[in-house]
């Protein structure tokens, strides 16, 4: 009766290249996955240095005594280790109200806004753009 049962292979061992095949299909979906959630990581970190750095320039900002290009200055400095010095150099930093000392001489309860946009590469396998992030800081002039 045992010479007669056909010998079969378990089950597993059958399956174990199916498994491989499976992975093989699957694995790309799961790096993109992967590196799409660090890379977004990394985004949001930079737009929260970016609205942090806008918050310094709007509170310095809000000084009568305070210059455009020293709030310039500082929020230049604020964006040191949040993103690279390229980006630093290239982002762009707007004071409203736009003179050249934006809370001197202004009525009581105006807002100095400060608005800093710069741009952060996206470097996904497959999937490479440049997108342009902003953040905000808004203070009373005092």
């Amino acid at each position: 009766m045992s010479i007669l049962r056909k010998q079969r292979m378990p089950r597993d061992a059958r399956e174990r290249g199916a498994a491989a095949v499976e992975f093989a299909l699957i694995l790309p979906i799961l790096v993109l996955l992967v590196f799409g959630i660090v890379e977004f990581s990394i985004a949001y970190n930079h737009k929260q240095g970016l609205h942090a750095a806008a918050r310094e320039g709007a509170r310095v900002a809000a000084l009568p005594q305070t210059t455009s290009a020293s709030v310039q200055d500082r929020v230049r400095s604020a964006l040191q280790g949040v993103l690279p010095a390229s980006d630093i150099a290239s982002a762009s930093i707007t004071v409203t109200p736009a003179t050249s000392q934006p809370c001197d001489g202004v009525a009581p309860g105006t807002h100095v806004v400060v608005t800093v946009s710069a741009p952060d590469d996206v470097d996904i396998p497959f999937f490479t753009q440049t997108v342009t992030l902003t953040g905000r800081g808004e203070f009373l002039c005092e």
